[in-house]
């Protein structure tokens, strides 16, 4: 079961206003929020009119291999490192790419998992106190392996996950959602609003189904919206979503009332 971090929202716009009258401080006005926080949330720490988020291809998942091929490029041609050994290098953490993909850890299989790996190096550092050639044989297949690629072998490979990523990240630009204060509003451009949800009788949670996907985007997850007990959408690997949840927990403390002056 995936954990979940429920937010619960209560104060009013007028309880902050009565605390800044009681204590002397200026109530300041709403910050106008940018389009491009979608990428990167920014002024935490302030009221906004609205949170804007968005959910990202899977692609942002791969900035590690995308990194990894460039510079096990310029190592294999500016060192004297063994080719096979940078192979085995960018070979590895593509490997860690797709085991992101094709697996769901959460904190109890990735903790299992964790204490598998010890408990396997302990294996093998017992094995090599006691010289029983299981360590020499592992290591001496993989000295055996003969994983090598050219220079434009890593050009090529990271030159298309580059352009499949620079691809994925103009979408949430135009596929997003703004969390404001009274409501939940989809907009896809050049369209608009997609979808609206009143904030009365909604729920926001946030939910980390894997530990990997939550380190690979610095504190993302999936930002789930309820309804009366029932999911109405689902904002799937937002990234920094953890810094994110600060400044919607924020937003959502108040309610915000619109005054209408009487028609003369």
């Amino acid at each position: 079961m995936p954990d979940v971090l429920v937010r619960a929202f209560s104060r009013s716009t007028d309880e902050r206003r009565s605390e800044a009258a009681e204590t002397g401080q200026p109530t300041s006005k709403l910050k106008k929020e940018s389009i491009w926080e979608v990428y990167y949330p920014r002024n935490l720490d302030v009221d906004k009119e609205a949170v804007p988020l968005a959910s990202f291809p899977m692609i942002i998942y791969f900035w590690p291999s995308m990194i990894a091929f460039l510079v096990c490029g310029f190592l294999q041609w500016s060192t004297d490192l063994p080719d096979d050994t940078i192979g085995l290098w960018a070979t590895a953490i593509w490997a860690v790419n797709l085991i992101v993909i094709v697996t769901d850890l959460d904190q109890k299989k990735f903790a299992i998992t964790l204490l598998l790996l010890a408990l396997v190096g302990l294996g093998a550092y017992v094995s090599n106190l006691k010289d029983m050639g299981l360590v020499s044989a592992v290591t001496g297949w993989i000295d055996g392996l003969d994983v090598t690629f050219s220079n434009h072998a890593y050009l090529m490979m990271a030159g298309i996950l580059w352009v499949l990523f620079l691809a994925g990240m103009v979408q949430p630009r135009f596929d997003y959602w703004r969390l404001e204060a009274n409501e939940f509003v989809h907009y896809i451009q050049p369209w608009g609003r997609d979808q609206s949800i009143p904030r009365i009788g909604s729920t926001v949670t946030r939910e980390v189904r894997d530990v990997m996907e939550l380190l690979l985007t610095f504190g993302g997850g999936t930002l789930v919206i309820r309804r009366e007990g029932k999911v109405v959408a689902r904002i799937e690997h937002v990234p920094f979503l953890g810094r994110r949840m600060k400044a919607i927990e924020r937003m959502l403390g108040s309610t915000r009332v619109t005054h209408v002056e009487p028609s003369a």
